[in-house]
């Protein structure tokens, strides 16, 4: 449907019906079930990983919904960078048109207002509408090929490691706050910031999300979650609930968590978030090599998605914090992808900046890339102890440009799979944006990546 053609057609009268539309029935039974709520956010993620909306009272969108009328989000909503500067050529015409997924819609923790997850339709004028450019419609197009061609879904499960910072009274930098003994020690229980961590783990129960535990990690003042498993939409939809909800916890105490996989530099403390990806159902042991083969191969080239700034490489280093070669292992930490059991992956080298809409679309379209041409892994298992003196496997990038240089290239087909329109955009939006940031104080990158993310 072109939804640009739609907003400025006026329907015939025969058109009008008095049956209200589905949109219309969720949002008044959910205005009936909470009545103070006032305010509804239409959110999206943009390529870096920023989460925005427009904010309309409630009351005009379940108007306008009942006229038919799409909602807007703006010719913008893909094409700034994150320190929002505008990526040049962008189209002074063009517009993005929000498409809710009513599943999404909860209260936020702010009193009077709610939220709802968007995906995002394009239009220009003179063409037809696309959704080729939407991280979340492209994730829904992955999936709908591996189940078509291969009759296999999936299941994401997110480890969301974060620290609380606060500003320093006197400098305002901001300096970590929670202080806690980590590594599930229970004294890291006693720091002041858990009970608000707690909090924060009630309010998102009551809406539906799933945390299997909660233990301190890191040496001193980090907390992790384990979200269960779900299809890799809601999951993506159900982390960025806890993200929203977490910050949103902590802001009113002056606080700031954030989950930057290096908050504060040259600190020893890094977050990452581990990614579990399993197939659905197990395939034939040649299959499931395949799969894994084409994730290997490309995974230079996914690191454009898995670490989207330069401070995400800060975190990789020879067999820790998802290390810095391509290469696997049984029930191994020291490499950026650990097989837990068959059919089953723990995607080591990816961190809470990444759009993961788009990031879980590359991962698992360069996985169906290993299956199309029957990749055989030629990675040795480094979980085994015969291959305890393997050689190290092809280094990752070492920072963001050298990943997109890679990713532009393409020579794997990974555009075949997630479309070039959106690698080719997402590339330069990430290339301008490497150069946007380059002006700046490293610190004051670094403070706006805490405030952020």
């Amino acid at each position: 449907m072109n939804f640009l053609s739609r907003s400025l057609t006026t329907p015939p009268a025969t058109a009008v019906t008095t049956t209200p539309s589905p949109a219309v029935v969720i949002l008044t039974q959910f205005q009936q079930e909470h009545p103070d709520i006032k305010f509804l956010r239409w959110q999206w993620q943009d390529y870096s990983g920023v989460q925005r909306a427009r904010v309309v009272l409630l009351d005009t969108a379940i108007a306008q919904l009942a006229e038919g009328k799409p909602m807007k989000a703006t010719g913008l909503a893909l094409t700034c960078s994150v320190d929002n500067h505008l990526i040049p050529g962008t189209p002074t015409d063009a517009q993005f048109w929000l498409v809710p997924d009513w599943t999404t819609l909860h209260p936020t923790i702010s009193p009077g207002s709610a939220q709802v997850l968007c995906s995002l339709d394009y239009t220009l004028p003179g063409q037809p509408m696309t959704q080729a450019l939407c991280p979340r419609h492209t994730l829904s197009r992955v999936l709908e090929q591996a189940q078509t061609r291969w009759d296999l879904s999936f299941l994401v499960g997110f480890e969301v490691e974060f620290v609380i910072m606060k500003p320093h009274p006197e400098t305002g930098k901001m300096e970590r706050y929670s202080r806690g003994w980590g590594l599930f020690s229970v004294a890291g229980l006693r720091d002041p910031c858990y009970t608000h961590v707690e909090q924060c783990v009630l309010q998102l129960q009551a809406r539906g999300v799933d945390i299997q535990a909660i233990h301190t990690e890191g040496v001193r003042g980090q907390y992790e979650f384990a979200l269960g498993p779900k299809p890799p939409l809601q999951a993506v939809d159900q982390l960025l609930l806890v993200h929203g909800y977490l910050k949103d916890t902590f802001a009113p105490l002056g606080c700031a968590v954030t989950m930057v996989p290096k908050p504060v530099a040259g600190d020893p403390l890094a977050n990452g978030q581990h990614t579990h990806l399993s197939l659905q159902p197990n395939p034939a042991p040649e299959l499931e090599a395949s799969f894994l083969a084409g994730m290997l191969k490309r995974l230079p080239a996914l690191s454009a998605f898995c670490l989207p700034q330069d401070v995400s490489y800060e975190r990789l280093k020879p067999f820790v914090g998802g290390a810095d070669a391509v290469g696997w292992g049984t029930e191994c930490r020291l490499t950026p992808v650990r097989k837990l059991e068959p059919g089953r992956w723990e995607i080591r080298c990816v961190d809470a900046m990444a759009n993961m809409y788009l990031t879980l679309a590359a991962v698992i379209g360069a996985g169906l890339l290993g299956l199309e041409g029957r990749e055989p892994l030629v990675w040795p298992d480094l979980g085994d102890p015969v291959n305890a003196n393997a050689d190290p496997g092809e280094p990752l990038p070492k920072k963001l440009e050298e990943a997109l240089d890679v990713l532009h290239a393409d020579a794997d087909g990974l555009a075949n799979v997630i479309g070039k329109r959106i690698i080719d955009l997402y590339v330069a939006t990430k290339r301008f944006e490497v150069a946007s940031l380059a002006k700046l104080d490293p610190e004051e990158v670094r403070g706006l990546f805490v405030e952020l993310f």
